[in-house]
């Protein structure tokens, strides 16, 4: 597939965005400690917040498909930042609670069809590589994160100019997709696939529950680590930013490196290594050996790197490149409600039994999601679903090509 030059162009654009996006998740869980002390909120409240940002996560993961039809990827997203920009300015501004909880439903809409309409327009134009090094720049957001929220409260600074800084960065890529909504393609006609629909159904249900346990599990370990880490094992705050950081590092140097060698490995293989690493790091973070628990943390962000960009890559060869649109929505829109109910629950559970509370339930969540997925893998391949395009690697030049020919 030749790439023009608005095309790379447009790839830089998306690659800056999920930077963005990356930012926003990883620095809510280090500024918290400092956002509860100053509008005087439980630990719990975390989870309130989450879940409050994420409904309006899941409606635009729902939607995404409908919205992009309508008004085209280019005007899609310029409004989409536009209300990103205003969102981040309400976090930086609000001076209460109702104010933030305004502000995070604004910012959750925003990262749920940011987040469904890119990863849709990637899968089909641009292969799994690209995919991964997507994911890899949501990563690499996300590590940025906690280092510049722990560098700011270092030298005394209030969180809040953590998001007034987003919000300057969010307006300047307003500015550049404004500029640049002409060239993108015009969205596929969307096709919508019933959950109960036959043998692809049964997998769809399935993976979607993948899709859920799998981010929350991803969010509730980075989000409330860092409180563990600072209020429970007495870990200095910055060192404690730090090790934050580095969970997120591994979720970036998992896409990378899927990136370099993903044409050697398959895609069951790389999720039945996720799940196995997900297991042995939440058990290491949980009995903390000999105050080592903290190294379980970037094997736990290496480990969880490769199921979201893998699963997604694959589903347009999974359900065809009409289809692929809308259950790439509805993957959104189950993360979503990954993201709010997983860490829910968490906050309510070290609520009742306190923040070392944390490392059993990331235990019995990792066991969860690898159970699940040994019988989603089972009931798919058994059913020779996905048979052809697990038998090579989803980050292969030849996977790459007949996905361009679909799209």
């Amino acid at each position: 597939m030749s790439v023009t030059a608005p095309s790379r162009r447009l790839i830089k654009v998306v690659f800056l965005i999920f930077v963005t996006l990356g930012l926003s998740a990883g620095v809510l869980g280090v500024a918290w400690p400092s956002i509860r002390v100053d509008l005087s909120r439980p630990v719990s409240d975390l989870g309130l917040l989450l879940a409050i940002g994420t409904g309006g996560y899941f409606v635009a993961g729902l939607f995404a498909g409908r919205l992009t039809s309508a008004l085209g990827i280019g005007n899609l997203l310029s409004a989409t930042l536009l209300l990103g920009t205003v969102s981040l300015m309400g976090y930086g501004l609000a001076q209460s609670w109702p104010m933030l909880l305004m502000a995070a439903i604004g910012l959750g809409f925003t990262g749920g069809l940011v987040d469904a309409v890119i990863n849709a327009y990637v899968a089909l134009h641009h292969g799994t590589r690209t995919m991964n090094l997507l994911h890899a720049s949501f990563g690499l957001g996300a590590t940025t994160g906690p280092i510049l929220v722990a560098s700011l409260l270092a030298r005394g600074l209030s969180w809040r100019w953590t998001y007034l800084v987003l919000a300057i960065a969010e307006a300047a890529l307003l500015a550049v997709v404004f500029v640049l909504r002409r060239y993108w393609p015009d969205p596929p006609e969307e096709k919508t696939v019933a959950v109960s629909d036959g043998r692809v159904g049964g997998s769809i249900a399935g993976v979607l529950g993948l899709f859920l346990l799998n981010v929350g599990f991803e969010i509730t370990a980075g989000q409330f680590a860092y409180s563990v880490l600072t209020e429970g094992r007495n870990v200095a705050e910055f060192a404690a930013g730090i090790w934050v950081a580095l969970y997120w590092g591994g979720l970036t140097g998992g896409r990378l490196l899927l990136g370099v060698i993903g044409d050697r490995i398959t895609g069951r293989s790389i999720l039945h290594l996720s799940m196995a690493g997900s297991v042995i790091g939440a058990i290491v973070f949980w009995r903390d050996p000999s105050g080592l628990g903290v190294l379980s943390l970037p094997l736990l962000g290496l480990s969880i790197a490769g199921v979201f960009p893998t699963l997604v890559a694959l589903t347009p060869l999974w359900v065809g490149a009409d289809r692929a649109p809308a259950i790439i929505g509805y993957q959104v829109a189950a993360a979503s409600v990954g993201t709010a109910a997983v860490p829910w629950i968490a906050s309510g559970f070290i609520d009742a039994n306190g923040l070392e509370a944390l490392g059993p339930f990331l235990v019995v969540t990792a066991v969860l999601m690898a159970l699940l997925h040994l019988v989603v893998d089972r009931h798919a391949y058994s059913n020779g679903q996905w048979r052809s395009a697990q038998s090579r690697s989803p980050f292969s030049r030849q996977t790459n090509a007949k996905n361009s020919s679909q799209s």
